[in-house]
């Protein structure tokens, strides 16, 4: 069962707590606009703490349902809404394999369909079984470059588009942290970007019972 908290506002000051501190099992949802880096960020914190995993939220998606992930970003709103609604079966499907490692859960709250900027409903994020989230943010403007040098394909969009995507997904995961009580952390992603302290503070929300 997931361990519910208070949402916090957390800093990037030093920390004593460290990952190993986490209870086994722990779920860490990381959005953030497409382009911002959270693969790059996961995969180099799982790839120094093997006690976590990183999966994304795309793939298992796309596992379950048979479809491509571009398939499933680019259909109506409803039935992206309707999907999401099976990621929780497909996280759950997951985590058995996988012992008592904990995840780190590559999401988006917004999805660009081509059309409009579709909210992934809280029903669907609430039956992840999250017990923290962390918000990866850029500016619009290093958002564009990043994407424009990536060598995954993500679609072309403007400044000002970038900039209403990146407010509506900073405006939902706050949304998601109130209404379930989750600890949420935010950082900007820039050079020599690393998760290892937004990871530590958030671990005392997310510590091993004493005893």
């Amino acid at each position: 069962m997931s361990r519910r908290r208070s949402p916090i506002a957390t800093s990037l000051a030093s920390s004593s707590w460290r990952s190993s501190d986490v209870a086994p099992s722990s779920t860490i949802l990381v959005f953030g606009v497409s382009g911002v880096g959270k693969t790059v960020s996961c995969e180099d914190y799982v790839s120094r703490h093997p006690e976590w995993l990183y999966l994304r939220a795309s793939a298992l998606l796309a596992e379950i349902t048979g479809e491509t992930p571009e398939s499933l970003r680019t259909e109506t709103a409803g039935s992206i809404k309707s999907n999401q609604n099976l990621l929780g079966e497909a996280l759950r499907a997951a985590r058995a394999k996988q012992g008592q490692r904990s995840i780190l859960l590559d999401a988006h709250a917004i999805i660009d369909n081509d059309k409009a900027l579709v909210e992934v409903p809280l029903e669907a994020v609430a039956d992840l079984g999250a017990d923290a989230m962390i918000l990866l943010e850029a500016s619009a403007q290093d958002l564009a470059q990043r994407r424009a040098q990536a060598h995954r394909r993500r679609p072309a969009r403007s400044i000002d588009q970038l900039t209403r995507e990146i407010a509506a997904e900073s405006q939902t995961v706050a949304g998601y942290a109130r209404k379930l009580k989750i600890p949420l952390a935010s950082a900007i992603v820039g050079a020599s970007f690393s998760l290892d302290p937004i990871i530590d503070k958030l671990a005392p929300k997310l510590a091993q019972p004493a005893g």
